[in-house]
C-alpha cells in the first residue's frame, strides 16, 4: 500500500483570495491562493500529491496523548480530593 496519491485537478477560477479547484469527478475544492504554484490561472490542471507524514503523524499523536494524560490525570486529582 503506498503512502502517496497522486491525481490531477483543474483551477477553475481564482476569487476572494481562494482558488476554486475541481477534480475530475466534479468535487470542488477551495484552497488559500497561496498554496498555488506562482503564475497558476484559471483553466490551468494541476498535479496534486498527498502523502503521509509520518514525522509529523508520530508528533501529533504524542501531543494528543500528553492532552489525554493530563487530563486523566486532573479527573483522578479531582475524584481524589
Amino acid at each position: 500500500m503506498s503512502l502517496e496519491s497522486t491525481f490531477h485537478v483543474s483551477l477553475d477560477r481564482i476569487e476572494e483570495g481562494l482558488a476554486v479547484v475541481m477534480t475530475r469527478e466534479g468535487h470542488q475544492w477551495l484552497l488559500p491562493v497561496g498554496y498555488l504554484p506562482v503564475g497558476a490561472v484559471g483553466g490551468d490542471v494541476l498535479r496534486v500529491t498527498i502523502s503521509v507524514d509520518e514525522e509529523e503523524t508520530e508528533k501529533l499523536a504524542g501531543r494528543i496523548h500528553d492532552l489525554q494524560q493530563r487530563l486523566l490525570d486532573r479527573t483522578r486529582e479531582r475524584d481524589a480530593r
